[in-house]
């Protein structure tokens, strides 16, 4: 810019006095060790010279772009802005005004902030700036940045520097320069010792907190330090270990073949590297033994020798001990001592890989499983029920041989490896093992138990398929076994019937699953007819027993007698139960207007499942379906079982509205004695004595009993198997409220029978 016309130079004596002014602000800035007191040592020179109330350093951060900006007012008050533009950050990119001072040489000059279009007119507002004068801050020609001087608002105006003014802040600017080069370098040089200061301190602290025994030593391994975990560790002091070899601080032994300890300090030196030592012995200066890992470094310097080493070492005695026993306990029953079913299995393996290789090599394995275990549980506990099977396994053990294996399964199962012995010979040590074992009376307290044990046989030898199958066979044997009658030894054979049976209820496994899994299941129903109805008169709904079948891959329709007993069979029974539900709510949901009661029948195993009753809340919850509309049935034999998981049940499901029937009642021998324990609304009659009443006093006894019981109780009555007009008429006469059976309507798929119910 061309600057306005004065007068050309100072006076002789005002020379004197920026001269005088320089050499002071030099004297200001040898003592100028921060940046704001750079910027103090100059704010007279802008006072009290340059007649300028506000001075600023702006210094560029290459790193970020960006201008630092340290402002400084010389008189008056400052404004809450300014203060906090005392360190303002403002990026240089962008701004034309900023970009121009970074670049330039020069002093450069805005007469006029309010005007200048270079300016950020919005910090010019609240700043109040009107002339800017830049002088840009040049050291061995890097841009550090600028002094600014500046005028306020209209008290001040614009007021462009002179000439002489302009030289004086180059001057002024030559030696603010010189002093900020050297706060950078003094500035860096202090973090960089207080960064050095602060990881020593750092290092220090996480040596002496680290619970990791550290030694430092020399080159000859002679110790240096040790940190407290290694004085405790090693029972040393520092000042007593420094010096002494690392050997002797540690405690080593002589290795084996030798009179001498291990040379670690020497052989981390030879190898250059870390170092890694497992489980030395040592007996340090404490005097407790020990297992010790241990690291040995190299401490190098930047030529690459070395000062010496750190030894880094942790105490594995117990974590040793306790692999140890662990490794035990892997593969050892807790209870007994004996091998659990990892061991045996590991140990059929290695039997099953000898008969690859030795055609001759034949064994036997026996599947053990305790009748009747259960009642001794249940009747004195599991502290009776733990010690009967360490007897039990004392007394198969004395008739084993010392290659014979033992071991218990679980529960109260066992399996037996007889090694190197014929079916014959196998046979005979079971029998023994049965009649010792009847024979045996346990006795707990005032309690004297027989027990008895099913066993299954199957050979290990070169024709057997695989561990896998040999364990399958042998379960399933003793599976028949204690089917068929218990205390019994079934040896295993291709082609045996009952093996056969067995297996075609496993088949049924995988079906159930991959109909789970790609519901292939299908709701059917029958309906529950009102006895004693005027003729004609219309239903008041769809009231039907919600019942099951399964489509099979090949699209067969399967009824529940073909694949409920493997549900109950297997524990499927909850799965399935829970796939009814959420079906079943959601038919409903959709049916609701035309439905009055739909029953759902649920096993016993879910009944008595907490997780199940949860999940049953949970799909009401996220199905709208009117729960006074459901009625659970279970059987009486499921209730009885467990009355109080029963009756948890029928009341959380009860408070949302839902009834309960109990099925199949009669068949059991406590029925009526149980009855006033059970919160159900409906009995439905077994139907072997409904289906015979029309023939049999008897079973019409029974009939009518349970329904006059029922009466006197205050709930409705259901006779199923309804065969004939014959029996619904009789049951019509005794009163019974409801009646299902192929007289009154057979199963169907639930839209067939809404339709066929709406449509009457």
């Amino acid at each position: 810019m061309t600057l306005p016309h004065h007068p050309a130079a100072p006076h002789e004596a005002e020379e004197r006095g920026h001269a005088e002014a320089l050499l002071q602000l030099c004297k200001r800035l040898e003592h100028a060790w921060t940046l704001p007191d750079v910027l103090e040592a100059v704010k007279p020179m802008g006072e009290s010279v340059f007649d300028y109330r506000h001075v600023w350093l702006a210094l560029f951060d290459e790193a970020s772009g960006m201008l630092d900006f340290l402002t400084h007012t010389t008189g008056g008050e400052e404004s809450a802005l300014s203060r906090q533009l005392q360190t303002m950050k403002i990026p240089v990119k962008g701004d034309a005004l900023l970009e121009e001072i970074m670049q330039a040489t020069h002093v450069v000059v805005v007469e006029d902030a309010r005007t200048d279009p270079r300016t950020n007119k919005a910090v010019v507002a609240a700043l109040h700036n009107r002339t800017i004068v830049n002088v840009p801050l040049i050291m061995a020609d890097q841009h550090l940045g600028a002094l600014g001087m500046g005028t306020y608002g209209d008290e001040e105006g614009v007021r462009p520097p002179q000439p002489w003014q302009i030289a004086l802040m180059q001057a002024t600017a030559g030696h603010l320069a010189v002093a900020l080069d050297r706060v950078r370098f003094m500035t860096a040089r202090r973090e960089a010792e207080e960064a050095l200061v602060q990881q020593k301190e750092r290092l220090q602290v996480t040596l002496q907190s680290i619970s990791d025994a550290v030694v430092t030593t020399d080159a000859a391994g002679q110790v240096q330090y040790l940190n407290p975990a290694a004085q405790a560790l090693t029972g040393w002091s520092l000042a007593d270990a420094c010096g002494r070899r690392h050997q002797d601080v540690l405690g080593l032994g002589a290795e084996p073949g030798t009179d001498t300890a291990p040379d670690l300090v020497g052989r981390a030196l030879a190898q250059g590297s870390t170092q890694f030592h497992s489980k030395l012995r040592s007996t340090p200066q404490a005097g407790t033994p020990l297992l010790m890992d241990l690291s040995a470094s190299p401490l190098l310097r930047p030529g690459g020798d070395a000062d010496g080493v750190v030894l880094v070492f942790r105490d594995v005695t117990e974590a040793s001990r306790l692999s140890r026993e662990m490794e035990f306990q892997a593969l050892h029953d807790t209870l007994t001592s004996l091998g659990n079913r990892r061991a045996f299995e590991n140990l059929l393996t290695q039997a099953f890989a000898a008969t690859r290789d030795a055609t001759a090599a034949r064994h036997c394995v026996c599947y053990l499983d305790l009748d009747n275990f259960k009642v001794i549980n249940d009747t004195c506990g599991h502290a009776a029920g733990d010690e009967l099977l360490r007897q039990v396994a004392h007394l198969f053990l004395a008739h084993l041989q010392t290659q014979d294996l033992l071991c218990r399964l679980g529960g109260d199962e066992f399996g037996i490896l007889l090694w190197q012995q014929d079916l014959q010979q196998a046979l005979q040590v079971a029998e023994r093992m049965q009649q010792e074992l009847a024979a045996f009376r346990f006795v707990w307290r005032d309690h004297v138990f027989s027990v008895s044990v099913s066993i299954g046989a199957v050979m290990l030898d070169a024709t057997t398929e695989s561990v896998g199958a040999l364990l399958q066979a042998a379960d399933s044997a003793c599976y028949v076994a204690k089917d068929g009658g218990r205390n019994r030894i079934h040896v295993y054979a291709e082609n045996d019937p009952a093996l056969a049976q067995r297996y075609g209820v496993m088949e049924w496994v995988s079906r159930i699953e991959d109909a789970l899994q790609h519901d292939r299941f299908e709701l059917f129903g029958q309906p529950i007819i009102r006895l004693g109805a005027a003729p004609g008169s219309p239903r008041l709904g769809l009231h039907c027993e919600i019942l099951l079948r399964m489509r099979t891959a090949d699209g067969r329709l399967v009824s529940p007698g073909e694949f409920m007993p493997a549900v109950e069979r297997y524990q499927l029974a909850a799965r399935v139960d829970r796939w009814v539900i959420k079906k079943a709510l959601a038919w409903m949901a959709e049916h609701q207007e035309g439905v009055e009661l739909c029953s759902i029948n649920l096993s016993g195993q879910s009944v008595g499942d907490a997780a199940f009753l949860g999940q049953v809340l949970q799909a009401m919850d996220q199905t709208p379906v009117r729960c006074d509309r459901l009625c659970f049935e279970i059987t009486e034999t499921a209730a009885m079982g467990d009355l109080a998981a029963a009756n948890r049940f029928f009341q959380a499901l009860r408070a949302r509205g839902c009834q309960f029937a109990l099925d199949d009642f009669g068949s059991g021998l406590s029925s009526y004695a149980y009855l006033r324990e059970l919160a159900v609304d409906t009995l439905k009659i077994d139907g072997q004595f409904v289906k015979n009443m029309a023939d049999d006093p008897v079973s019409f006894a029974m009939v009518k009993s349970i329904h006059e019981i029922g009466c006197l109780m205050g709930k409705k009555t259901v006779a199923e198997f309804a065969e004939s007009q014959a029996i619904v008429d009789l049951l019509t006469g005794l009163g019974v409220h409801f009646a299902q059976g192929y007289a009154l309507g057979r199963p169907a798929p639930l839209d067939e029978l809404l339709l066929e119910t709406v449509a009457h």
